[in-house]
């Protein structure tokens, strides 16, 4: 029997490899052969500078500070003690100044781990609720999330480049074929949305592996389910209030999209429904 861990892997590696192939074939639309390899080559930049500097570019992105242990040593023990039973490093904590609750983890690696808390989260939530956070970010980092993530969102976000570049490029490049300019119009559309689709699918698959996860480290189903609760309702209709901080490419790297009040947005959500996380978390067997 298959276990479901191995299933969710297989299914990531094949919508990033789904992903990668939209992304070389906009590259082989608007350049031919040229063109894929150029598309090839910015792939590979590209994942590898989201490995090694990924981490640093999301704390920026959301002005994150890190936090001393003497300034928390509550979070600390928690931290720690979560670490312990997850079986990585113990990751370095931080936190901004975001007034709504979430959450995010970030780093390359388990040794290289980050968490991240916002005001908002360690203010709404009580102790068994942040504790539950905690250890589905710390799942995140357990099962190396972060870093298809990062691969994600800048791959992601260059096929939404490129798209533009094809059509700019049929706008002013001198072509004569009215035709040619539909398709590049039609490539910017579709393209984005594809590569949307796919992200959202990886996305989600994470989310319900470390929902399942955080219950195995803390032990506790109803800390995560009351939380996740809290954070979903807090979120409704203060969106648009941290649009300006919270930019939609990262959205996939929190525990809750910050997103999830629009209406239109909701059917591209990186993460799963409410209630369909809650019940998965029902599911898991504590061990």
């Amino acid at each position: 029997m298959v276990s479901p861990n191995l299933k969710a892997n297989f299914r990531i590696f094949s919508l990033l490899s789904v992903l990668t192939a939209v992304f070389l074939g906009g590259g082989l639309l608007i350049g031919g052969r040229s063109g894929m390899i150029i598309a090839l080559v910015l792939a590979g930049v590209m994942n590898l500078g989201s490995y090694w500097f990924s981490h640093k570019i999301v704390l920026k992105m959301y002005g994150a500070d890190e936090v001393k242990e003497s300034e928390n040593p509550e979070l600390h023990s928690m931290v720690e003690d979560l670490a312990e039973q997850a079986e990585i490093p113990k990751p370095d904590v931080y936190r901004t100044s975001m007034q709504a609750p979430n959450a995010f983890a970030t780093g390359r690696n388990p040794e290289k781990g980050v968490v991240c808390v916002t005001d908002g989260l360690m203010n709404t939530l009580d102790q068994d609720e942040v504790r539950g956070v905690i250890a589905h970010e710390l799942g995140h980092i357990k099962n190396r999330d972060t870093l298809v993530n990062s691969a994600v969102a800048t791959i992601a976000g260059a096929i939404g480049m490129i798209a533009e570049m094809a059509f700019w490029g049929a706008m002013f490049g001198g072509r004569e074929e009215e035709g040619e300019m539909f398709s590049a119009l039609a490539l910017m559309i579709l393209i984005p949305i594809i590569a949307t689709i796919i992200r959202t699918a990886v996305s989600r698959s994470m989310e319900f592996r470390a929902d399942s996860e955080a219950v195995k480290i803390s032990q506790d189903k109803q800390g995560l389910s009351s939380a996740l609760q809290k954070i979903s309702n807090a979120s409704k209709g203060k969106t648009r209030r941290h649009n300006s901080r919270v930019q939609e490419a990262g959205a996939n790297l929190f525990i809750e999209n910050p997103f999830s009040g629009k209406k239109i947005t909701k059917y591209f959500s990186t993460h799963p429904p409410l209630q369909e996380r809650i019940d998965n978390i029902e599911k898991t067997e504590i061990q």
